[in-house]
């Protein structure tokens, strides 16, 4: 699709049906778009390669998505990044406004992702497509 960023797009969720049905959103909506099945298992591919945007849980095992928020600032700054929550609590939504990353409570709609990626890549200038 014209206009799209260059790298993929990183989905990370430890729920396998939840990270098929984001990863399926995206690449409907012409992204490209990878998967990792962990925080931990994201960090390894961040290290090495480049990530238009991640897309992350933030309740997961081993490297929940708050940490990797923090990992990926330290090893890729500047990658916007959108953290997803089915839980998201006062606690969590302050500790994803103190890192200045904006939270998506699941479930959520296709439109309601992919606007907010769209928005995320815009602010970066990675995605002028209408």
């Amino acid at each position: 699709m014209d206009g799209m960023p260059v790298e993929p797009i990183l989905v990370v969720d430890d729920d396998p049906s939840c990270l098929c049905i984001m990863t399926d959103m995206l690449e409907r909506a012409g992204y490209r778009v990878e998967a990792a099945n962990d925080g931990t298992g994201a960090l390894a591919r961040i290290v090495d390669r480049r990530y238009a945007l991640v897309v992350a849980d933030i309740f997961m095992p081993r490297l929940h998505g708050l940490a990797l928020v923090a990992e990926l600032e330290r090893v890729r700054p500047g990658v916007p990044t959108l953290l997803v929550s089915a839980f998201p609590d006062e606690g969590t939504c302050a500790a994803a406004r103190r890192l200045g990353v904006p939270l998506l409570a699941k479930p959520f709609h296709a439109d309601a992702l992919v606007s907010r990626v769209r928005e995320l890549l815009r602010s970066r200038g990675l995605d002028p497509s209408p």
